[in-house]
């Protein structure tokens, strides 16, 4: 960024044009008070001198570390945090480096599935170890990607088998309005209660982000799963939590 002679001063257009940002962001900038100009004319207008525009530069290098403004407002005002604060931006850049790496190996899952005349089972459907587990700590993705992994070919290719049947018996039950105390009911609620049991290895956080997942996203993982068998299942999910409900376990 260019500097100013000694003394000079730059009105607020000159300083966005030299910056690169726009008078509508240097105004913001005053008006929180990350950056005042140094000065004003009798008309009020602003006049930015060399202290400003050193002070902008170093604003604009904490925003390309993706800083927000009040972290940058804090590290200008109290420069002994900026330790704090920059351990803390790496600490949340090695998260999102994770989180990418995650969605890269679910889409290149995804992908090579694409070709598979089988329909996707479930599990593939939700990435390995769940679309869902964006809210999830890093320890439980990991956690669950590490239990998944651990399965022989034998245990997966049951799993996954299992996902669809228990599913199409619930969607049987639905249709036939079949009530808790039908012991065939009975039965598909135990069925899917051992699956999620195995599936989330017992971890309540992790099978309660899964519902929250399928009670947004449920009727679109159900035209995935049973094809046209899907067709007038819309209040499928909701007959189930009333069934697992009435069957504490």
């Amino acid at each position: 960024m260019p500097m100013p002679r000694s003394g000079e001063l730059w009105s607020v257009g000159a300083l966005a044009r030299i910056a690169g940002l726009t008078v509508r962001a240097l105004h913001h900038y005053d008006e929180t008070g990350l950056l005042r100009p140094g000065e004003r004319t009798a008309a009020g207008h602003r006049r930015y001198s060399e202290a400003d525009l050193q002070r902008l530069y170093r604003i604009r290098l904490l925003r390309r570390l993706g800083l927000p403004l009040e972290d940058i407002q804090r590290v200008l005002d109290e420069p002994e945090a900026l330790r704090d604060v920059l351990d803390r931006r790496a600490a949340e850049l090695d998260d999102e480096i994770w989180r990418l790496g995650v969605l890269r190996k679910q889409a290149g899952d995804l992908a090579a599935r694409l070709g598979s005349p089988q329909r996707m089972d479930l599990v593939t459907l939700a990435g390995s170890t769940g679309i869902f587990t964006e809210r999830l700590t890093r320890e439980q993705k990991d956690e669950l990607d590490e239990r998944y992994a651990a399965l022989s070919a034998t245990a997966r290719d049951s799993l996954e088998a299992e996902w669809p049947e228990v599913l199409s018996r619930l969607a049987g039950h639905f249709r036939a309005q079949d009530p808790a105390t039908d012991p065939e009911v009975q039965e598909s609620v135990r069925r899917l209660r051992a699956l999620a049991e195995t599936y989330a290895g017992g971890d309540r956080a992790v099978m309660a982000e899964a519902a929250r997942f399928i009670e947004v996203n449920g009727h679109g993982l159900l035209g995935e799963v049973l094809g046209e068998q899907a067709h007038g299942l819309e209040g499928l999910w909701e007959y189930v939590t009333r069934m697992c409900l009435a069957q504490p376990g």
